[in-house]
């Protein structure tokens, strides 16, 4: 495959080659479509490729040079995602016991854990965009749930993917796997829900005519409770 403008790597890493690990996600906020949380390891090589072809926060880089970005991240380094679809948000949200940072910080010690299975030993330190503020509290509950034992090598930042190539690495791989699942979801329905965010129109529109248990939206968020209200209302006025 070829990536325009974008060279890809010269050779493959050494398995014991030190790794720089980045875990982010895309899709935490919207009504409609997945969650995906990726882990992307890099090479020293590979940071500086990301340096020379601006890898950062995916939000910072156009939608047709994020895939490009993420295709060829994808097709020099070891990398793995989580879909996190709305009805498994949904029981998160509703049930206190999990909640959707314990849902997010799950998946993510799951992440790492399957870097350690493919990589056993290599030395390597992580770097997560943490989802809370607490972050030494955030780091001491993924070292354990992840089996990371060298707490020291598990970092973790707000906003880390404007701070860190492996974390923006990972930042552009999620968002534009999510991107490409919202794609799907306007094929199969044969109707454009926008980019699933509920600032989009085309997103809220779709919400407030849905029939009700679409699997696509996420029922448990207070601003799809209120557009089905805001349609209801709507409805009845005009009757």
């Amino acid at each position: 495959m070829k990536f325009p403008g974008i060279r890809k790597a010269r050779r493959s890493p050494l398995l014991d080659e030190y790794r720089f690990i980045g875990v982010d996600e895309a899709g935490r906020g919207p009504v409609i479509g997945p969650m995906v949380i990726a882990i992307c390891a890099l090479t020293a090589r590979d940071k500086r490729w990301c340096a020379k072809h601006g890898v950062t926060d995916s939000k910072m880089v156009t939608p047709k040079r994020r895939d490009l970005l993420a295709a060829a991240l994808r097709d020099r380094c070891w990398y793995k995602v989580a879909i996190i679809e709305p009805p498994e948000i949904d029981e998160a949200v509703t049930n206190r016991s999990i909640t959707l940072n314990g849902l997010e910080i799950k998946h993510m010690a799951q992440l790492i854990k399957d870097y350690q299975t493919e990589f056993p030993g290599s030395p390597a330190e992580i770097m997560l965009d943490a989802p809370v503020r607490s972050l030494n509290k955030f780091r001491r509950l993924l070292s354990h749930l992840s089996g990371w034992e060298n707490i020291d090598t598990l970092k973790a930042e707000n906003k880390a993917d404007s701070h860190h190539r492996h974390v923006g690495a990972a930042s552009i791989i999620a968002k534009s796997i999510r991107d490409s699942h919202i794609r799907k979801v306007i094929y199969e329905l044969g109707y454009n829900i926008g980019s699933g965010y509920s600032s989009d129109k085309l997103a809220r529109n779709y919400v407030a005519q849905a029939k009700p248990g679409d699997p696509h939206i996420r029922w448990s968020w207070a601003t799809c409770k209120n557009l089905r209200i805001e349609q209801n209302e709507s409805t009845k006025s005009l009757l």
